[in-house]
Parts: C-alpha cells; sequence; structure tokens
C-alpha cells in the first residue's frame, strides 16, 4: 500500500508543474486578450483606479474558468508523455501496477478540478458578470463627468458637437473650444468659439463655462441667409447629458443572463421564448459542461498517452492540440445544431462528451479495433517529427559549424520547431476562445459562420504579433532545458563551449523573429485589424453593415471639415459628400464658411464640387456668394482620407503622420507611445530570451522545475511593469520614449547580470 501511495503521488508530482504552468501561461494570455477589449477602461486618466482593480479582478472567474480544462490536459499529456520518453511508465509497470492504477491518481485531480471549475461557474463567472455591467456603466458616468477628451470630436452630449484642441485634464479647463448645434426643424446653425472654458457637472446636467466666447449664428431665410457674430464674453449654459438615465439605469438594470446562476438561469429559460430562450438554455449547459471537461481531459490525456506508447514534450503537445481542437469543434456543432433545431439543447451538448468518452474507452480497450488503426502509423510519423529523436542529428552533419563543432543547425531547428508549436497551440486556445465568445452572433445569422470565419482569418495577424513573444520564451526555455536533461549543455562545456556560445544561435533566431514580427506589424496587421474590427462590429450586430457616423469632423490648423461618405462611391476614401469648412482667425473668431454638396482631394489640397456657398466674415460685415464651378482650398494633408484612430490600424510612418496632425496633446501623447511600442517589436524576442534563458542553462539537473518556474514568474514581472509604465507614458507622468524602452532596458541589464552568474 506503502508502494502505491508513492507511485500514486509520483504520477501527481509529475502532472501538476505542468498543469499550473500551462494554467498560469494560458490565463495570463487570455487575460491580456480580454482585457484589450476594455483598453478605453485600463488606460484612461480620468477613471479612478478602484474601478480599474474592479475590472482587473472580474475578467478573472471567466479566464481560469475556460483555461483549466485546457491546462488539465496539456498538463496530463506532457507530464506521462515526459514520464514515458523516460521510460518511467515502462518502470511502473515492471513492478505490477495496471494502466487503471495509473490513471486513477488523474481522475482523482480531474475531479477536484472539475469541482473547482463547476464552483467557479456557478458562483464566480455571474458575480464577475456583474461587476463588469457595473464598472462599464460607472465608467461611462465618470465620462460624462467630464465629456470632453482634447483632440477628439465629442457627440455624447445631446445635440452638440465639441471639439476641444487642447486642455488640463487634471484641472478639467480646456483650451481653443469650437461648439457647433444645429436644428434640424429650422436648419438654424449656431456656432460657438472660445479661447478657455471648462465644465461643470452635476447630477444630469452639465453646465458649460466659455470666457470670452464668440458666437456665430446662420439663420436661412428663404433662398438667402442671415449671419450674426457677436462676441459674447463669459457664457453660461446647461447640457443634458445621460449621466441620471445612466445612474437610474445602473440601478434598476435587470440581470442579463450572463449574470445568473443555475438556478436563477434555469428559470429564465422556462419564462423565455424562441432564440433567447435556446440562448440561455445553451448558456446553462454550457456551464454544466465546462464543470465537467477537467475530468474528461484527465481521462482522454492519460488515454492518448498510454494508448499510442510515444514519449516527449513536443509530442505531447501536438496531441493535446488535437484533443482541444477536436472536442471543442464538436462542442461548436452541438450548439449550431441546438440552435437550429436539429437536436434539443440537452443533446447537443452531450455530442463532445459521448464523443470523448467513446474515444477514451477505445483509447483505452479498443487495442483489436481496427477501422482507427490508421492512426498508429500517423502517431508514429508524429512522433519522428516532434519527439527530438538522436538519431536524426546525423542527417545535420553537413550544418556542424565547422570552426567550432557545434551543433548551431540542431539548435536552431529545435528553437524554431517549439517555437512553431508553442505558437500554433496558443493561437489554437485564443481562436477557440473568441469563437467560443462570438459564436452565439455567428450561430443565429445566416452567413454567420463564413463571416465568423473571415474575423478569424483577419484576426490570425494580430493573434500572432500577440502572442510571438511569449512563444520564443517558451522555445528558449523548452529547447535548454531539454538540452540540460539530456546532458548535452555539460558535454559541450567539458568540451571547452563556453555556455556564452551555446546562446548564439537563440539570439540570433530570437532577432530574426523580431524582423519578422516587424514585417508582419507593417504590412499584413494594419490592414487586417481595420477588417477585422469591422467583421467583429457585423457579427455583434448580427450581419447588419457597419456604418459609420452620420457626419465625420476633422480639425487640422485654422480649420475644421465636416462631411459624410459617399456610400455609393467605389472610392469613400477620395470622394465625399454635404462638405463644410469652417476656417477661423487667430483670434478665434470665424473667418470664413465653405459649403459644398461633394468635394474630392487633389495633390494641392481640396477641390469643392460646385455650386460652392462661400461666407466671408470680417469687421462685422458678411460677404455670400455662390460659385458654380470648382473651388480650391489649400490643405495640408488629406482631411477625407481613411479614418483610423487605433494605432493597431496604422504603421510607422502612419502613425508618425497622426502624431504630427495630431492638436491634442493627449492624443499625440498616445499615439508618441504607440509608435515606441511599434519600433521595440524588432528586440522584444531578444530581450526576453535574454532574461529567460539563464534560468534553462543549468548544468544541474536538479531542481530544473523550480528554475523554470522562476523565469515564468520573471515573465509576468516583465508584462506587468511593461504595461505600468505604458499607463504612465500615457498619462504623461514619463516621457513615450521613457515609458516604453525603460521597462525593456532594465530587464535586458538583468538579463546580462542573470547571464553572468551562470555557470560556464
Amino acid at each position: 500500500m506503502r508502494h502505491s501511495w508513492t507511485i500514486f503521488r509520483y504520477l501527481i508530482g509529475a502532472v501538476v508543474p505542468y498543469f499550473l504552468s500551462s494554467w498560469v501561461l494560458l490565463s495570463v494570455i487570455l487575460f491580456v486578450q480580454q482585457a484589450g477589449r476594455f483598453a478605453d477602461i485600463f488606460f484612461s486618466v480620468n477613471i479612478p483606479g478602484k474601478l480599474i482593480w474592479q475590472l482587473a479582478f472580474a475578467l478573472i472567474p471567466n479566464v481560469i474558468a475556460f483555461t483549466c480544462p485546457m491546462a488539465v490536459l496539456v498538463g496530463t499529456v506532457i507530464g506521462l508523455s515526459k514520464m514515458q520518453g523516460d521510460s518511467e511508465l515502462v518502470a511502473i509497470r515492471a513492478v505490477g501496477v495496471g494502466n487503471f492504477q495509473i490513471v486513477l491518481p488523474i481522475i482523482l485531480l480531474g475531479v477536484l478540478l472539475s469541482g473547482f471549475t463547476f464552483a467557479v461557474n456557478l458562483f464566480g463567472v455571474p458575480i464577475a458578470a456583474r461587476v463588469v455591467r457595473q464598472v462599464a456603466m460607472q465608467t461611462a458616468i465618470y465620462k460624462l463627468e467630464s465629456p470632453i477628451e482634447p483632440g477628439v470630436f465629442n457627440t455624447e452630449v445631446a445635440g452638440y458637437t465639441i471639439y476641444v484642441k487642447d486642455g488640463d485634464l487634471t484641472n478639467g479647463t480646456w483650451k481653443n473650444i469650437f461648439i457647433y448645434t444645429e436644428d434640424t426643424a429650422t436648419g438654424n446653425m449656431r456656432l460657438i468659439t472660445s479661447q478657455k472654458g471648462r465644465i461643470d457637472s452635476t447630477d444630469q446636467f452639465s453646465e458649460l463655462v466659455l470666457e470670452d466666447a464668440v458666437s456665430t449664428t446662420i439663420t436661412p431665410e428663404n433662398r438667402e441667409e442671415k449671419f450674426v457674430s457677436e462676441r459674447i464674453g463669459e457664457v453660461r449654459f446647461a447640457i443634458k447629458t445621460q449621466r441620471g438615465e445612466l445612474i437610474e439605469k445602473l440601478a434598476k438594470a435587470e440581470s442579463s443572463a450572463e449574470e445568473l446562476g443555475l438556478t436563477q438561469l434555469s428559470e429564465f429559460a422556462k419564462s423565455r421564448e424562441g432564440r433567447e430562450r435556446t440562448e440561455a438554455e445553451i448558456l446553462w449547459q454550457r456551464r454544466i459542461t465546462l464543470g465537467i471537461t477537467p475530468i474528461i481531459f484527465c481521462l482522454l490525456g492519460a488515454a492518448l498517452v498510454l494508448r499510442f506508447n510515444r514519449g516527449g514534450r513536443g509530442y505531447g503537445a501536438i496531441l493535446s492540440l488535437a484533443g482541444l481542437i477536436t472536442y471543442y469543434l464538436f462542442a461548436f456543432l452541438g450548439e449550431q445544431l441546438a440552435r437550429t433545431g436539429n437536436v434539443s439543447v440537452f443533446v447537443g451538448s452531450l455530442i463532445p462528451i459521448g464523443f470523448s468518452v467513446l474515444l477514451i474507452i477505445w483509447l483505452l480497450w479498443g487495442s483489436k479495433i481496427h477501422p482507427l488503426s490508421y492512426l498508429t502509423p500517423l502517431s508514429e510519423k508524429l512522433h519522428e517529427l516532434f519527439s527530438g529523436d538522436s538519431r536524426r542529428l546525423e542527417r545535420r552533419n553537413l550544418f556542424v559549424d565547422v570552426t567550432t563543432g557545434l551543433r548551431d543547425f540542431d539548435i536552431l531547428v529545435n528553437l524554431f520547431k517549439y517555437f512553431v508549436i508553442t505558437l500554433v497551440f496558443l493561437a489554437s486556445v485564443f481562436v477557440i476562445f473568441t469563437a467560443f465568445e462570438l459564436w452565439r452572433f455567428a450561430g443565429t445569422m445566416d452567413g454567420g459562420i463564413t463571416l465568423l470565419a473571415k474575423y478569424l482569418v483577419f484576426l490570425l495577424p494580430f493573434i500572432y504579433l500577440q502572442l510571438a513573444p511569449s512563444s520564443a520564451m517558451i522555445a528558449t526555455l523548452v529547447t535548454y532545458v531539454i538540452k540540460s536533461r539530456q546532458n548535452e549543455v555539460v558535454t559541450w562545456t567539458s568540451a571547452g563551449q563556453s555556455v556564452y556560445r551555446l546562446l548564439t544561435p537563440c539570439f540570433v533566431l530570437m532577432l530574426a523573429i523580431g524582423g519578422f514580427n516587424l514585417a508582419v506589424q507593417e504590412v499584413m496587421a494594419p490592414r487586417a485589424n481595420l477588417l477585422q474590427d469591422e467583421f467583429r462590429q457585423q457579427l455583434r450586430s448580427r450581419g447588419k453593415p457597419v456604418i459609420g457616423p452620420g457626419k465625420f469632423w476633422v480639425a487640422e490648423g485654422n480649420k475644421i471639415y465636416s462631411f459624410t461618405y459617399n456610400t455609393d462611391a467605389s472610392d469613400n476614401e477620395k470622394r465625399v459628400e454635404a462638405v463644410t469648412i469652417f476656417e477661423f482667425a487667430d483670434s478665434g473668431e470665424l473667418q470664413t464658411l465653405y459649403r459644398s454638396p461633394e468635394a474630392i482631394w487633389v495633390k494641392t489640397g481640396i477641390s469643392l464640387v460646385g455650386p460652392v456657398k462661400r461666407s466671408a466674415l470680417s469687421n462685422g460685415t458678411i460677404e455670400n456668394s455662390i460659385i458654380k464651378g470648382s473651388v480650391d482650398v489649400p490643405a495640408e494633408s488629406n482631411p477625407f482620407k481613411e479614418i483610423r484612430k487605433k494605432p493597431s490600424q496604422l504603421s510607422i510612418l502612419e502613425t508618425k503622420g497622426r502624431i504630427e496632425d495630431s492638436e491634442s496633446e493627449v492624443e499625440r501623447r498616445s499615439f508618441e507611445v504607440a509608435l515606441e511600442k511599434k519600433w521595440s517589436t524588432l528586440f522584444l524576442p531578444f530581450i526576453i530570451a535574454m532574461f529567460t534563458s539563464p534560468f534553462a542553462l543549468s548544468l544541474n539537473r536538479k531542481g530544473k522545475a523550480a528554475t523554470v518556474g522562476y523565469a515564468v514568474a520573471l515573465w509576468l514581472v516583465f508584462m506587468g511593469v511593461t504595461s505600468a509604465f505604458e499607463q504612465l507614458g500615457l498619462s504623461g507622468a514619463l516621457p513615450p520614449i521613457a515609458a516604453v524602452w525603460g521597462p525593456l532596458m532594465l530587464f535586458a541589464m538583468l538579463g546580462a547580470y542573470l547571464l553572468t552568474k551562470v555557470k560556464t
């Protein structure tokens, strides 16, 4: 009995470290993905830190409940594959321990984790969903308390378009203010400009206070227009916002399905009809399924390793990836069949479970079942490809370094192999999580699956850029840990090779990966990110075309442009309609007003297509004219170009252009931080490899799991520090170059110091 207990603990000890490391890694990556949806909250200087922390903690339950089953499959397969590769399972069987006794500890671990996952889905996920909704609502209220952001045209204040060229966010004072309002019933337009101003907010009203304001009113009188321009000094008037409505909605809003526990969700489903009822039932079944998935994955992982009798971490990762993708594809199939009414929701939820149970039975007891026997040769081929068999080194003799005898090519191949394996695995998890999030939209609309597929395809460059540095870090750790465990590091150092020389191929590959990442960021990512944002909005609007605001506003120099896009034109970037150009004097008064039904950008500026109405205001007089032909208005850059505000949708050159064109210090600072981050893409994998590789280069085989854990922990600290510095850069506490490059230089120096401590 004591002997069995020893084996029991050893099996658990072989699986748990890989489970925990996979769980942390997957959770961090998906947390970053989820946090990206709330970037405007996390990186806003106007939102209290308390709300930001609440949102951060609220995102955790849903992430860990989703990643726990995945991590337990990865931990089981890789842990047992390592034991298989070291012939430890053979030794255990040799003392009379059967497959059932080997699987039993894994089953108990799965039961424990299933209980944990079920509890999180039962209590944590609903509570977190409520917190996310409340934080989002409170954030909207805080934004309305100071609804002005320098450099951005604000249309949230009912009836007004407000633009502030610059200001002090801390004190809430604004400079160079432009306010536009139009009465659609009478056609009256009113412009108010001021050099200084502020907004004082009360319950549901915001009082706009302007100093030395100038008001210009345009009143149509039949075919002739009347202009009235006057200096009105200090002016105060109340603007009704949605703050009161949001407060009332926050207090009285009913809980959505995601915020309900299992009992309440069941009652909610019974009280609904049609698609809403189906979605509630699917959500109920999904929580139950996720609760029992850990034990299914434990059994599936153990059965895969015991059936195919192969070893190696790379081979284990491939098996884990195949199991994950297959399981969730059947889960998607079950939900889709339930949504279309082909099967009941209960039967649809049983499809992935039933498939897994049948597969587990075949893997453990179906050795004589021949219809699937082709999997064994396939398994052998995968094993030869990913196991890292030393016999394959003989084929690489031509690539031996002629000066040192070091097999650089072997190290490069292993680094690249594990980089690809890790990247594919993490990207698959990323895609599965995203698909689960959007499946409820795609599955209930015509062409939704095709639209979701397009979204995921154009999301791939973004996913790659997010995951490539982490994948490079894992590839570095895995490659050198395996070399160390196989005593290759000892052999090389005994032959006179420096440990630093062993890292040369790694650093070369990391720089190459950084260069490739920069190329993807500049060539593929901008257009792909623009398209994937559009596809995501279409999915969330259930297939409706994405229509921008009816009127666009752009500020440039002393001019403000208002226009709409011609949706029927083949080139929306150049041809626009309903164009109005406000040209102001240095004093802030309106100087010239142009209005044209259509305009096009040419090399010399803007060409207004007639008839063009031109109104010149000077010394209290107004000169009106109508020009039937075209009118050219000088402009330094094209204000009608495609409006892309997100840095991820811009290249380095385009980001520089936005910085030069920006009239707002806040906007300019955010793009300056983004620009520095784009340049850092080239060096990020190299720096991460610098401070993680020393933990893998150990001449001692003992304590390897602990040192790798330290490397992963240091990587997490690196991510936290870079995020904190970025926030300081966005708030203006640090210069953009220091905010981005400061953490990189700090951890690069730390990596250099750790390398000096490695025994050579």
